[in-house]
Order: C-alpha cells, then sequence, then structure tokens
C-alpha cells in the first residue's frame, strides 16, 4: 500500500488526564510513580489498523513542539523528542487499534497501559515543560492528537531517575502530596531494573545520532 500525499492538518481533540493506573487523577509524582493517560471515552482514530491501516502514539515533547509535525520513527518520535514508556520500559508506539468489520469505520482507542518515567538515567533528559499525549497516525503522519503539558525538576531524593514532574498550573506542593499517596505502589516498582532501563536509553541515544533510515517493522506503518 502506498502512503498518502497528505492525511489533511493534525487536529488537537483536547487534552489527556493524568491518573493513577486506578483512575485516581494525579498533579504530580516522581519518575517511578505508575501512572496512565486517559482520553475522552469517545476518542476515535478514523480507521481500523487490520482495515485502514491506521496506528496509535504516544509523546513527549518539549513544550514549544507541534504534536501535529511529530517524525515517528521505528519506536516513537526521534531526537530530543520521545514516545511515552510503559512501567515494563517498552515504547508506547505504533499501537494497533481493535478491528473493525469493514474499512472506513472509525476506530476506538484502547486504554493506555501504566508508565513511569524510569526509562530515563538520571541527566539523560532536560528539565523543563514538556507535552505528553497520544497521537492517531497515518503512515506516520499525524491526524488527531491529545496532550496536555506537565514540567519535570531535578529532584536528589528521586529514584531512580533524579526529577519529579508536575502538571502545569498545579501547586507546587502537589508533588510531596502524590508522593505519599502513591509511595507505595511506586515503590513496588523494580528499581533494581533501572541498569537494563540505561543500557536501553543509552542505545536509544546512541542510535539517535547516527544518521536516519527507514526500517521496516511489520507492526508499523510503511
Amino acid at each position: 500500500m502506498l502512503a498518502p500525499a497528505d492525511v489533511g492538518p493534525a487536529v488537537d481533540e483536547g487534552t489527556v488526564t493524568i491518573t493513577s493506573p486506578d483512575g485516581i487523577p494525579l498533579s504530580a509524582g516522581g519518575s517511578s510513580t505508575p501512572f496512565t493517560v486517559q482520553f475522552p471515552e469517545s476518542s476515535t482514530c478514523p480507521g481500523d489498523s487490520a482495515n485502514d491501516d491506521w496506528r496509535v502514539q504516544s509523546f513527549m515533547i518539549p513544550a514549544d513542539d507541534d504534536p501535529g509535525a511529530i517524525e515517528y520513527g521505528f519506536s516513537g518520535p526521534g531526537g530530543i523528542q520521545f514516545p511515552l514508556f510503559a512501567a515494563d520500559t517498552r515504547p508506547y508506539a505504533h499501537q494497533l487499534l481493535p478491528i473493525n468489520a469493514g474499512a472506513g469505520q472509525p476506530a476506538r482507542i484502547p486504554a493506555a497501559p501504566a508508565m513511569t518515567f524510569t526509562i530515563f538515567p538520571a541527566g539523560a533528559i532536560a528539565m523543563g515543560e514538556y507535552r505528553i499525549g497520544i497521537a492517531c497516525t497515518y503512515f506516520r503522519s499525524t491526524a488527531k492528537y491529545w496532550d496536555t503539558e506537565i514540567v519535570l525538576t531535578e529532584s536528589s531524593s528521586d529514584a531512580p531517575s533524579k526529577f519529579e514532574w508536575r502538571v502545569v498550573g498545579a501547586p507546587v506542593d502537589a508533588v510531596e502530596a502524590a508522593s505519599l499517596e502513591s509511595g507505595s505502589s511506586s515503590r513496588a516498582l523494580p528499581i533494581a531494573a533501572g541498569i537494563g532501563v540505561v543500557v536501553v536509553v543509552g542505545a536509544m541515544l546512541w542510535f539517535r545520532r547516527r544518521p536516519s533510515q527507514s526500517p521496516s517493522h511489520s507492526g508499523a506503518n510503511r
């Protein structure tokens, strides 16, 4: 199947809400705080994956960047842009949509998994404001997206990534409150996996310095 010349201008469909994996709203947390992003229940992509080749992506990009202009690679956005990572450290990228009875029908976006920021070794990502969210893509071009803004700040007491995050506009002391509320579940995550995480991100950053290529992948649009 040939890629279309243009899917049209990307449409901002609204915001995502950051919550705990069991649906409790979160305004802040540490790098190991489990979270997920929730979008409106009626959210759909223009088509499914089996019939129409649509995919779901996630992104974490500097706040001044345009979510509609992201270039998605094999494992999500590249360069200083990133995908969101599931709690098992897999990038949430090129996700398949539920199959429809036929082509040309909107496809419901499945719920996003539990996520954390433990994939980032301390010092590997710049502090500041970021936009995080979900997008519908067709041959890696964005048609629709949902997002919100967070701010990352250094924290010597955080483990393993040494930063805390806060939803833009939330009170600064929300970080401490969120840490107390989610402390037990955060500590339940295997911090020992941090060594493997450093290797994974190090490899990603090394490959991103190499000349860009167009790798083929059975789960990603070509």
